[in-house]
């Protein structure tokens, strides 16, 4: 069936479906959400909130919002079985750390990448290193923090 057939078979009445219609709204247009239109002064509300801008708190603050914690030196320990304790426990408190937000990982045979993506993920790149600084001391590994 081409174009010319298709137009004229939909526009038979004998082949419309019976009783459906769009509803209409006061001003004529089709009203398919079924809600009422805005009104002027809830535009004007909209307009003045966002000329004030956000309060000040975490999401006006700039500032990187992706950042990385990298172990360096873990190919210093010689017990494999003790190396995966040791990664496990670094991977553990970073999942305490993130708490829910997206995290990466990243490992190699001598280094360790942890990401966390969060408005304050430096704040938490800070407490993992807290968190982590007697394993840190005790086997000699230097980090270093990596925003990208």
């Amino acid at each position: 069936m081409d174009n010319a057939d298709h137009q004229s078979a939909a526009s038979s009445p004998a082949d419309a479906a019976p009783g459906y219609t769009v509803p209409q709204r006061q001003d004529g247009w089709p009203n398919w959400l079924g809600r009422r239109p805005m009104r002027s002064s809830d535009r004007e509300k909209i307009r003045e909130a966002l000329e004030t801008g956000l309060p000040d708190g975490p999401l006006t603050v700039p500032g990187p919002f992706l950042r990385y914690l990298t172990i360096d030196g873990l190919d210093r320990v010689a017990d494999q079985r003790k190396l995966i304790r040791l990664r496990g426990r670094i991977h553990a408190a970073a999942r305490v750390v993130a708490e829910g937000c997206h995290t990466t990982y990243h490992a190699t045979d001598s280094t360790l990448t942890i990401g966390i993506q969060a408005p304050d993920a430096q704040e938490r790149i800070n407490q993992l290193r807290n968190a982590l600084s007697k394993l840190i001391t005790k086997h000699g590994w230097t980090t270093r923090d990596e925003p990208r």
